[in-house]
C-alpha cells in the first residue's frame, strides 16, 4: 500500500479557481482582520457587541458591500468567488463575531436589497449600506 501525505499534496496543488483580483482581495481581507478585528476581538467578546466603526471601516476597505453596484457606492463585483475568498479567510482567521457580521451582510442581507427592491428602494438604501452606515429601519 502506498501512503500519500494528503496535507502536503493539497499544499502543493495549484488552485486555478481564483484570479489575481481574488488573491488581492484575499490580502485585503487578511490585512483588515489583522489590523481591525484581531486587536479588538477579546473586548468585543467580553462586551457582547462589536464596535459600529467596524462596518464603516470594512466598507472603506472594500470588504463590505463589494457586490453592491458601483452606481450605489459599492464595488460592483458580480462574482461569487469574492464571497468564497472572504469565507476562506474568515475560516482561517476566526477572530470575531464582528467579521461574521460583515460576511452575513455581504452574503445574506445585501442580496435582499440588490435583488428584491425597486429602483427607488435601491437608491434609498444601497448607498448607506455600501458606506457601512446603520440602516435605521
Amino acid at each position: 500500500m502506498v501512503m500519500v501525505d494528503v496535507s502536503q499534496a493539497a499544499a502543493d496543488r495549484v488552485r486555478t479557481i481564483y484570479d489575481d483580483e481574488h488573491e488581492q482581495f484575499r490580502e485585503i481581507v487578511r490585512a483588515f482582520v489583522e489590523q481591525h478585528a484581531r486587536p479588538n476581538a477579546d473586548r468585543w467578546e467580553s462586551e457582547g457587541k462589536v464596535d459600529r466603526w467596524l462596518f464603516t471601516k470594512a466598507a472603506e476597505a472594500g470588504i463590505l458591500g463589494f457586490a453592491i453596484p458601483e452606481e450605489f457606492g459599492g464595488g460592483g463585483a458580480d462574482d461569487f468567488r469574492f464571497h468564497a475568498v472572504m469565507g476562506e479567510e474568515l475560516a482561517r482567521n476566526p477572530v470575531s463575531d464582528g467579521m461574521a457580521g460583515i460576511a452575513l451582510s455581504n452574503d445574506i442581507v445585501i442580496p435582499y436589497f440588490t435583488d428584491l427592491t425597486d429602483d427607488a428602494q435601491k437608491q434609498r438604501w444601497l448607498p448607506g449600506i455600501a458606506a457601512g452606515e446603520p440602516l435605521g429601519l
